[in-house]
């Protein structure tokens, strides 16, 4: 819903970034805080705090992590860029060329030369690379040890605060860019690192710890927003102070919300099933609603777009949370439980994939019960 709220606003009257305090709403979004960053960082946490868990000490453990992340994400994320080029030919927008395309259902496009067809579709490649590590901190034994993960957000930190150090003292080296973007990544990972050592803190006798992971997280991004002031910011809308101050907010809001178990009514559960479908279709929805009453021309012509935009998000996401993501979600489950109940001996490939009628509702929404894992 941030991340929404943000691209809404990037078409308001708001979106100008020579605002002085005395319009301190538009001064503080382009300045001070930006809702787009909030929301991905409090994604992240999440990520940590939720997705290591997934891999779990069974049989075939990282085949069946990979197995569930693909029917997971990717039947969802392949439907939205049919849809994505379907609406920019309706809208008379340029089309991505047939090999764009391609390289855009792999998730992968950026590290093979493409840009993204939805800019959101940028994290996606970070979940990956956070994939990678947790399957590598698993077959290290480290991933669900709680003394060997604090190691890992430790040496996670000093190898970020070590670069940043090396920027703020030579912001002009001519690798300061490629080592800046680098920092950039990194800065995601530990965050998702962080989510998972809270998850892994959690008892009432690990509050301390707790206060450690955070402290070390917002250091770390202290000395990012150093750096990046020295080696020259981010971009337009996206200043080293907004950078700062909407990742303590997440961190902030993540660590309260547990606390206080905030969120939780019927409507916030609800928003969290179809959040995925939220996150991939709402800048195509913001296509077609600038199409319906253009850029926002004032307080209530903006409140105008997001609803619209919020509206038709939701609605195209909860109709393929029906249609698309329950079924391949349980589609998924099913042959994950396969996979770990034919581990012990060979079994023919057919044998792995379900007849249609045995996936049900229950597989998507359920967890794997004892007995199935």
């Amino acid at each position: 819903m941030a991340v929404i709220v943000q691209h809404c606003l990037e078409f308001s009257p708001l979106n100008n970034p020579s605002a002085t305090i005395a319009s301190p709403i538009a001064y503080l979004f382009v300045n001070d805080f930006n809702f787009g960053r909030f929301g991905v960082i409090l994604f992240f946490f999440i990520s940590g705090f939720l997705i290591p868990s997934s891999i779990a000490n069974q049989p075939k453990p990282l085949v069946s992590f990979a197995i569930g992340r693909l029917f997971r994400l990717y039947p969802l994320y392949w439907f939205s860029v049919v849809l994505a080029i379907a609406v920019m030919a309706v809208l008379g927008m340029k089309l991505p060329s047939l090999a764009m395309v391609l390289a855009n259902t792999t998730m992968f496009q950026l590290l093979l030369g493409f840009e993204n067809i939805l800019y959101p579709y940028w994290t996606l490649l970070i979940e990956h690379f956070f994939y990678i590590l947790c399957a590598l901190l698993f077959v290290v034994g480290a991933l669900h040890s709680a003394l060997r993960m604090q190691y890992v957000a430790a040496l996670a930190a000093g190898g970020i605060i070590l670069l940043s150090c090396v920027l703020i003292a030579l912001p002009a080296i001519k690798y300061a860019k490629p080592a800046a973007d680098l920092m950039y990544t990194a800065s995601f990972l530990f965050a998702m690192i962080v989510g998972h050592n809270i998850r892994m803190a959690q008892g009432s006798d690990q509050r301390q710890a707790r206060v450690l992971i955070a402290a070390a997280f917002v250091v770390v991004f202290a000395f990012i927003f150093v750096a990046r002031v020295r080696v020259g910011g981010y971009s337009l809308l996206l200043s080293p102070a907004s950078v700062f101050f909407s990742t303590v907010g997440a961190l902030a809001v993540f660590l309260l919300a547990l606390r206080w178990r905030a969120f939780t009514s019927a409507a916030f559960v609800y928003l969290g099933r179809v959040s995925y479908g939220l996150y991939l279709f709402h800048g195509i929805a913001l296509w077609v609603a600038m199409a319906l009453i253009g850029k926002s021309g004032g307080t209530l012509h903006f409140a105008l777009l997001i609803l619209l935009v919020f509206g038709l998000a939701l609605a195209t996401s909860a109709l393929t949370f029906n249609l698309v993501e329950e079924p391949f979600i349980a589609l998924g489950k099913l042959i994950r439980r396969r996979v770990v109940r034919n581990a012990g001996h060979k079994a023919p490939v057919a044998a792995l994939f379900p007849s249609p009628a045995e996936v049900t509702q229950e597989d998507a929404l359920q967890p794997f019960s004892k007995e199935a894992t």
